[in-house]
Order: structure tokens, then C-alpha cells, then sequence
């Protein structure tokens, strides 16, 4: 299912802490050695209309740590947990992180959000820090269609399996047309990682499909906050015998990439 429409939450937060920021007020407090900041958390929550979005609205199931430097100051505190205010050193680079969800290699519903800020405070300054929680892993999509809209796919094939596999991952993840519409989540890392998926035709009696030249595997790049939809079709217009045509787009219209898996000959039925 493919969302064009991206949903942004914006949650003003103004806590005020005593950690330091990026973005500053034009204040002074008096305080020797030390400052005070104010946070403000927002969301864009970009493909996640298949969960709770509740839940992720909902501040206080966020939780949150704060490091100096690579030194932890606490971890993993609920949001609502927080005191209201609390000093930090000034002159100190410090890092906040705010996050909900599993960051789980792969799973269905498993939207994963997070924002992180690094700052440093002047001495009695006073400053808020935005944190800004985005989906921070890749989803995706199957769809199964018919050559066109007066036909099905199982008017061609029983089923067509498609796996999944990151470098995250221990095992490759497994779906087919009993999946379909489900929203597989998949850990990408800032910087995105490749995937390797695997396909397995299944013929109308039920018979896995074995034919020279069928490209079962391709390689695609998954990057954090993107959404693929997989469309999984039989195509006669092309090449003679058909084809199946597996189109992986990515939801907010930025790139489109089209991969093919082609059946040589005259293997699709009529």
C-alpha cells in the first residue's frame, strides 16, 4: 500500500531540564558553572498509519538518555519520568536521544523512532534542544496484482515467495501472498544497508516453478524512513511469454526503481 502523504506530529514539549542545547534563548541564568536548557520534541511519523499512532503521540512512552560525552548520565528514562529541571556542566559536549519502539532487526508493525541532538552550553546559559523522531528503519510492502484490472494473480500462479535478508539479520524473513498488506520493518542504520531478496514461483497446481534464466535474487539499497511497496504482477506486453515484474517504489516520490524478474519463453499461461 503505498502512502504519498507524509504525517508529521509536532509535540511542544518546552521541559525545562538543565542540560544544554543547540538552539539558545537570549537569557542568562546565574547559576556558577552550570546551565539549563528546554526541549522540544517533535515527530514525523512519515508511513506509520498502520500503527498506533496513538501510541506514538503519546510523549510520555518515549524515553530518553542523556550522555556526556561518551559518559552516561542516565538511560532509557520514560519521558514522564523526567524531573522538570536538571543542571549540566557547561562547556561539556552532551547528547540527547529520544526514541520509541523495538529496534529489532525485522518484524511486522515494527516502526522504530528515534532523534538524537548533540550540544554544548555557555555557562549560566540557558537553551532548547529540538529533537526531531523519525522512522529510523526501512519498510516494506507486498502486492499482488493480474496482468491488468480484469484478471488476478492467481489467474497466472498459485504464489510467488519472497524472502528478505540485511546484514542485520540472522535468517532471512519469509513472505508470501498470505502477507500481503502487511508492513515488514526492516533495521537499517543511519547510513541505510543493502538487501538481498529471493524469489520462488509457485504454479497454479501448486509446483514450484524451476526455469533457466528465471532471475531469482536481486539487491536493493533500504535506507531509514523510506517506504517500499513491492508489486508483484504478471506483464504479457513486453516480451514474448510474459514476464513478472516486481516494482519496489519508494513512497515519498523521491526515487523510483523498477526490478524485473523475468520468465523467459512461453512459461506464463495464457
Amino acid at each position: 500500500m503505498k502512502m504519498k502523504n507524509c504525517l508529521s506530529v509536532l509535540f511542544s514539549l518546552m521541559l525545562l531540564f538543565g542540560l544544554g542545547s543547540c538552539s539558545s534563548e537570549e537569557g542568562k541564568e546565574s547559576v556558577t558553572g552550570q546551565g539549563r536548557i528546554m526541549v522540544d520534541l517533535s515527530t514525523d511519523l512519515s508511513y506509520s498509519r498502520s500503527v498506533d499512532e496513538s501510541a506514538y503521540r503519546n510523549v510520555n512512552n518515549y524515553k530518553v538518555s542523556l550522555y556526556k560525552g561518551e559518559e552516561p548520565v542516565y538511560t532509557d528514562k520514560l519521558y514522564g519520568d523526567l524531573e522538570l529541571e536538571q543542571s549540566v556542566d557547561f562547556g561539556v559536549p552532551y547528547t540527547l536521544t529520544a526514541y520509541y519502539g523495538e529496534d529489532v532487526a525485522a518484524g511486522y508493525d515494527k516502526l522504530y523512532v528515534k532523534g538524537s541532538q548533540t550540544f554544548t552550553v555557555s555557562q549560566g546559559d540557558k537553551k532548547t534542544v529540538s529533537i526531531l523522531c523519525k522512522p529510523a528503519n526501512a519498510r516494506i510492502t507486498l502486492v499482488y496484482k493480474g496482468n491488468d484490472d480484469n484478471d488476478a494473480f492467481e489467474d497466472y500462479f498459485q504464489d510467488c515467495t519472497v524472502t528478505v535478508k540485511t546484514d542485520y539479520m540472522d535468517e532471512a524473513w519469509t513472505m508470501n501472498k498470505s502477507n500481503e498488506g502487511q508492513q515488514l520493518y526492516l533495521k537499517t542504520g543511519d547510513e541505510g544497508t543493502n538487501a538481498t531478496l529471493s524469489f520462488s514461483l509457485i504454479d497454479k497446481n501448486g509446483e514450484p516453478v524451476s526455469v533457466d534464466g528465471f532471475d531469482t535474487s536481486k539487491v536493493i539499497d533500504l535506507k531509514p524512513c523510506y517506504s517500499y511497496t513491492l508489486t508483484i504482477k504478471p506483464n504479457q506486453t513486453d516480451i514474448p511469454g510474459g514476464k513478472v515484474g516486481l516494482t519496489i517504489t519508494v513512497d515519498d516520490g523521491v526515487t523510483d526503481e523498477d526490478v524485473t524478474v523475468n520468465i523467459p519463453g512461453d512459461y506464463i499461461p495464457n
